[in-house]
């Protein structure tokens, strides 16, 4: 198993009733593997002021043939002006890749 094949995953969200959301629309998907919604206080800059709020990440983990299908969906389920999705390669331990190759899509 190529550690290059695999990404983990950072998705924003305001709150988390969204981050629910968009998990869970990825999760029926079968685009990710899962994993904990972060919450916590948060300051960045937006529209030229820095702004402070509570805010989400989905944690979690996926295969990089699924970024595109990850991206739309979420571009979908998000209702943020600008979601934010990173893509992390990340080398796992053999359980954790071979769980994710027989999981997702």
């Amino acid at each position: 198993m190529e550690s290059s094949n695999y990404y983990q995953v950072l998705i924003s969200a305001e709150n988390k009733e969204q981050a629910s959301s968009i998990l869970d629309s990825l999760l029926q998907k079968k685009l990710i593997l899962g994993g904990p919604i972060l919450e916590g206080p948060a300051k960045f800059w937006w529209k030229g002021e820095i702004v402070e709020m509570p805010y989400c990440y989905i944690l979690t983990y996926t295969k990089a043939n699924l970024k595109e299908k990850i991206t739309q969906e979420v571009n979908q389920t998000s209702v943020e002006e600008i979601p934010m999705i990173s893509f992390i390669p990340f080398e796992g331990n053999d359980k954790l890749l071979r769980l994710i190759d027989e999981t997702l899509c």
